[in-house]
């Protein structure tokens, strides 16, 4: 904590309490002698009366000199500061202000949004600053620039500002802005962050970037940099808002020629019930609505049907909008959902026993009720009937899995080895009836991943799964996590030592770091890819059974039936057939096999804004990194002649934006240290913050309390001093001469 004074020259005052002592010293009271008969006595009482008066001379004298002293230090105005250098507004001042942009910020307040009341807020800040500032400047959506900027420069760029669906955590424009401020040579440095302080706008696992520049340029004279926090908007608890969750279709399949039933789910934000009506489009069209009642912090489900007939292949947009009262968070109205119609995929399971085909086909068609809404059509096969049987129409399946299968043969191998090279995508899975001699051959060997060793028994402190290898990967991208949990429970009682290709990767490992899982790829117009696993992809109920060597299978895991359903698609080629994302996150759209495209362009939801893009080699997917705006989104890809194809996906906002929730304040202490911020919540307290960071806490009315105190004390101690005895004075009658002799 740091004392100095507004007005320093008139603290001079304080030599003027020198007065009341040259007072006493020229104008002190002459001792009158007043002669008594009784001498000795009289003389004993002066002397005790003396004693008394120079005790409350002293004690009036004291008081007189500190109440001098302190008018003189009280009209000085002195004050307590521990943040920036004093003054006014005139001192040139190095102002930050880091704005949340975060959907949440929409929200409306009194006929305005919170972003509205924050850009008000700072240019306000930047109205009481001098010209000769300079202004830093971030929000939480794009990278701030260390320059700083004139105060009328940033006016308009605060102006300028709106609220955008993918953010960074505020912790990152902070550093950035602290280490702008930290370096810029402005003798006053203070830092705003205006944010209605929604935890999903933080990153809650870490401190604020660069509180450790602030606290090193601390220690310097004058380099104390002041942060105030402002909050904004209505308290948790006050907050109204009705949003759409979810919109999914609940099958997962939209087959061609079938109904297609989408599914929504309405929620209640507050703590009032709220009467809705949910409108359904399709194609921009309206197609039905339905009214609703939710509960205070309640929900509701609603269901809508598209016609019977949808066009195979086309990319149909749906929405749903919640209408029939205001809402004062407008984006999370509305839900955006892509789909497009089509056959299930054909998948063809090759297997010695109907046990090692079950769990499989169970994963990808757990349904299997006739004209039931299903993903893949899975058909069952023996290895003698692989050759003769699908010899013409193998090319016609998404995938072929061969699972535990002893002999395949030549013919067999022959004919996979052309579909792999085709594009098309296999799956092995290595069990105990699988024969080396037959999977290490030369034909086989063209296309598998690894030859076969011998069985392996893993030790008992390493007998489970281990970990993906490749989080990345687009079967394990969106769950990787999750999976590893699985995985390090998941018991492997025995696998396949393998000796992997030079051209294969692991993408699975065992907890003792064997491969679990390989790929291979084949380049082509279209790309094929092999999936090998060094065990079964069954399991077997008795553990004492040969063939019972995991887990994987098991109902106790999710891993299986999941990893199963990406599988297939990404085998295809078709992976990127997710059609609806989260803002900021990287769309995958593929293009489909056929000649490469030579022109794509990427059609934002206004319609008008158009993007080219850099056309994927043959076979691949389009990669767009993490699009910014919730809509409707069109591709339009262009190839040789007249080919071309219209695609599109839908982005929609991040739920969690609705699900407000404040920071409380042992997370702000740890965002920016427990005393190393101001948190302001009005106009008044962001004043009283404003006014200590740049003058200080004034002592001026303790020293006038102070003064009032003295002034009492001053009147008592001089009337105490002063007052004469009852009467007058009097002098008592001394001994007669007989008593005396006596």
């Amino acid at each position: 904590m740091e004392f100095s004074l507004m007005h320093a020259g008139l603290a001079a005052g304080a030599a003027l309490a020198a007065i009341p002592v040259i007072l006493h010293l020229f104008m002190r009271p002459t001792p009158k002698h007043v002669v008594f008969p009784a001498l000795r006595l009289l003389r004993e009482r002066q002397k005790r009366s003396r004693k008394k008066m120079r005790i409350k001379n002293w004690l009036l004298l004291a008081a007189r000199m500190l109440l001098l002293a302190l008018m003189a230090l009280a009209l000085a105005r002195p004050r307590i500061h521990s943040e920036t250098p004093l003054g006014d507004d005139s001192v040139p001042t190095a102002l930050g202000l880091v704005f949340d942009t975060s959907l949440s910020m929409g929200y409306r307040q009194n006929d305005e949004t919170l972003l509205d009341q924050a850009k008000e807020k700072a240019l306000e800040l930047v109205d009481r600053i001098p010209d000769s500032s300079l202004v830093f400047v971030a929000d939480s959506a794009s990278p701030a620039s260390r320059t700083g900027r004139s105060p009328a420069s940033a006016r308009q760029w605060i102006k300028e500002l709106t609220v955008r669906a993918v953010n960074r955590p505020l912790n990152i424009p902070m550093g950035e802005v602290y280490e702008a401020v930290v370096e810029c040579d402005r003798p006053r440095r203070e830092v705003y962050v205006l944010s209605d302080l929604a935890k999903t706008s933080w990153d809650l696992g870490r401190p604020a970037e660069g509180l450790d520049r602030v606290a090193k340029a601390a220690e310097t004279p004058g380099g104390k940099v002041a942060t105030v926090v402002l909050r904004l908007g209505p308290p948790a608890e006050e907050r109204e808002n009705v949003s759409i969750e979810e919109m999914e279709i609940p099958s997962g399949v939209a087959s061609t020629g079938e109904p297609v039933e989408i599914r929504g789910l309405v929620r209640s934000h507050g703590a009032k019930p709220a009467s809705r009506i949910v409108e359904f489009y399709l194609g921009g069209d309206k197609r039905g609505q339905a009214p609703i009642e939710i509960a205070p912090g309640g929900q509701q489900e609603v269901q809508f049907t598209t016609p019977s007939r949808l066009k195979e292949g086309e990319v149909h947009r749906a929405e749903l909008r919640v209408t029939g009262a205001p809402d004062p968070l407008a984006f999370d109205d509305v839900r955006y959902l892509s789909f497009q119609a089509r056959p299930p995929r054909k998948v063809l399971i090759v297997s010695d026993l109907d046990v090692d085909a079950e769990f499989v086909a169970l994963a990808l068609d757990p349904d299997p009720t006739p004209g039931a809404a299903r993903s893949f059509q899975v058909t069952i096969a023996r290895a003698s009937e692989l050759a003769s049987k699908y010899r013409d129409t193998l090319k016609d399946h998404a995938a072929v899995f061969l699972l535990d299968v002893a002999e395949p043969g030549d013919a067999a191998w022959n004919l996979l080895n052309a579909y792999v090279h085709e594009g098309g995508g296999l799956v092995v899975g290595a069990g105990v009836r699988c024969r080396p001699e037959d999977y290490n051959g030369p034909i086989p060997s063209q296309i598998l991943p690894a030859r076969l060793g011998a069985p392996a028994v893993p030790d008992p402190t390493a007998a489970t799964f281990g970990k993906v290898a490749d989080a990345t990967h687009p079967l394990f991208d969106r769950y990787a996590e999750g999976i590893d949990a699985q995985l390090a429970t998941m018991p492997v009682r025995r696998y396949w030592k393998v000796e992997p290709s030079e051209a294969a990767r692991a993408l699975m490992t065992f907890a003792d770091g064997a491969p679990a899982l390989l790929e291979r790829t084949f380049q082509g117009p279209r790309t094929g890819r092999v999936l090998m696993w060094t065990t079964p992809l069954a399991r077997r109920p008795r553990p004492s059974d040969p063939a019972a060597w995991n887990e994987l299978p098991s109902l106790s895991y999710w891993v299986f039936p999941v990893v199963m359903n990406l599988t297939v698609p990404y085998l295809s080629g078709s992976t990127g057939e997710r059609l609806v994302y989260d803002a900021g996150e990287d769309v995958i759209v593929p293009l489909g096999p056929g000649a490469a495209a030579t022109d794509v362009r990427i059609i934002g939801p206004d319609g008008k804004t158009a993007e080219a893009a850099t056309p994927p080699p043959p076979g691949e997917p389009l990669r767009i990194a993490s699009p910014q705006f919730p809509g409707h989104w069109t591709v339009v890809a262009s190839g040789p002649g007249d080919a071309k194809q219209t695609l599109g996906f839908s982005l929609n906002p991040p739920a969690d934006e609705s699900r407000f929730a404040a920071l409380e304040a042992a997370e702000l202490d740890a965002l920016f240290g427990k005393e190393g911020y101001f948190l302001a919540d009005d106009d008044r307290t962001l004043q009283k913050a404003t006014e200590l960071i740049r003058v200080g806490q004034e002592l001026f009315p303790w020293l006038m309390f102070l003064i009032l105190i003295l002034v009492t004390a001053e009147n008592f101690l001089a009337n105490t001093f002063y007052k004469e005895p009852t009467g007058g004075p009097t002098t008592e009658p001394g001994p007669s001469p007989a008593q005396a002799a006596a």
